[in-house]
């Protein structure tokens, strides 16, 4: 059952029933970058509980096909406009929070703003941060924009799977769809992620890479 207090950051209740195993995916960029979902990626969703969207979906028809696998629930990301469908994902919220029971589970892209977006670039041209490097500076950012009661904050936007624990937070990446290739010569091969859940609400995180 979703909760709209704010119809851009929802509430959602699954505490009468938390999944316990939920798929991660987060800038799939389909149809600018991509055709289609990998079917690897399909594969590895079955099975699933629930699945958690990122952001930069780009086609929000994916929303459909996921949802014929589990339910669905997705955030926007900062580019929202497929201009090969002409579909949009501004429809869908900033973020979400998930009560899961003993957990708190809370979702956004990682960009937070369009300016923190520009910044960014503007940083990426003039230090060339690695990879790496960008996740933390999302981290740092989300850990203070976070509900103070999120013990799992799962993002996308860097297109760099990452699992980081800090001071009993969760941040979760699971990385790109479609990979990416990096202006320092570094690359991601593309990935999706999982979270897996105990009885007594302990959480194990997997990166999935995809073949290629």
């Amino acid at each position: 059952m979703q909760t709209r207090i704010d119809p851009l950051r929802p509430i959602i209740d699954l505490t009468a029933a938390p999944p316990r195993v939920i798929g991660v995916l987060s800038d799939s960029h389909v149809p600018f970058r991509l055709d289609a979902l990998p079917r690897a990626a399909l594969d590895l969703l079955r099975g699933c509980d629930l699945i958690l969207h990122a952001g930069d979906l780009e086609d929000v028809r994916l929303i459909d096909q996921l949802a014929r696998i589990a339910p669905v629930y997705t955030v926007r990301g900062n580019i929202h406009w497929s201009y090969s469908t002409g579909t949009h994902d501004l429809d869908q919220p900033e973020a979400i929070t998930l009560k899961l029971g003993p957990r708190t589970l809370w979702m956004t892209h990682g960009h937070l703003s369009f300016g923190y977006t520009m910044v960014d670039k503007a940083i990426q041209f003039a230090r060339r941060p690695t990879l790496d490097a960008v996740n933390r500076t999302i981290i740092t950012r989300l850990d203070r924009a976070r509900p103070p009661e999120a013990d799992i904050v799962v993002f996308g936007h860097s297109h760099n799977p990452c699992i980081e624990r800090r001071a009993g937070v969760l941040f979760f990446n699971p990385g790109a769809i479609v990979g990416t290739e990096h202006f320092r010569g570094e690359s991601r091969r593309p990935s999706i992620g999982r979270l897996t859940f105990d009885d007594q609400g302990g959480v194990t995180p997997e990166i999935l890479i995809l073949p290629v």
